[in-house]
């Protein structure tokens, strides 16, 4: 199985990008988020790879970072979500904002993506907080005891001031000091309302 592919970027839309190796094109399918972020064609890349079999295609996804390739074929082993969804939730998500919007329930984050509604997004909730939870893959977001606190008021406090919730969880994350310590409530919404 492939890990990644090295070559030259030899074509790149949003949905797909070429990579060719000693005269081999290898078509990759990729996420807009990564399509954003592909350097000029004709630059060496390398690129981390997901290969998908199905009885009727074999398909390639590509990655920049081995985090989205991992997160991707998480997100695919979920009954229901399948390469194409999975690829659009990396394409309007940060690894980050999916940490933030599972760790805090947010299914109105999931449910902005295409394709993904409510009670699809609900189940996502719950079956990748299980899955972030084994791999303890926890380390951008929000410790539960964190939000249970001061953190969980000072996101509130955010939402009520007109912030939406994903907004209003990274401005308070963003405020949280680097050493783990928690300021009192009204200090840390300072801090978030000046981070934003």
């Amino acid at each position: 199985m492939f890990e990644y592919i090295s070559g030259t970027l030899t074509d790149a839309s949003p949905q797909k990008a070429t990579i060719d190796v000693n005269g081999l094109g290898y078509g990759l399918f990729i996420s807009i988020a990564t399509f954003e972020k592909l350097p000029q064609i004709g630059t060496t890349i390398k690129i981390f790879v997901s290969t998908v079999f199905r009885e009727d295609s074999q398909k390639m996804y590509g990655f920049l970072t081995t985090d989205e390739r991992n997160l991707f074929e998480t997100l695919n082993d979920i009954s229901g979500i399948g390469p194409r969804l999975s690829i659009a939730l990396l394409g309007h998500m940060s690894i980050e904002d999916l940490h933030l919007a599972v760790e805090h329930a947010n299914a109105k984050a999931l449910s902005k993506v295409p394709g993904i509604g409510k009670k699809m997004a609900e189940r996502l909730i719950i079956e990748l907080r299980d899955k972030f939870t084994k791999t303890g893959n926890q380390k951008i977001s929000l410790s539960s005891e964190q939000s249970q606190g001061a953190v969980g008021d000072a996101i509130s406090a955010l939402i009520n001031l007109g912030y939406n919730a994903l907004d209003a969880q990274k401005a308070v994350k963003n405020a949280l000091p680097e050493d783990g310590g928690e300021p009192p409530l009204p200090e840390l919404i300072s801090l978030a309302l000046k981070a934003k």
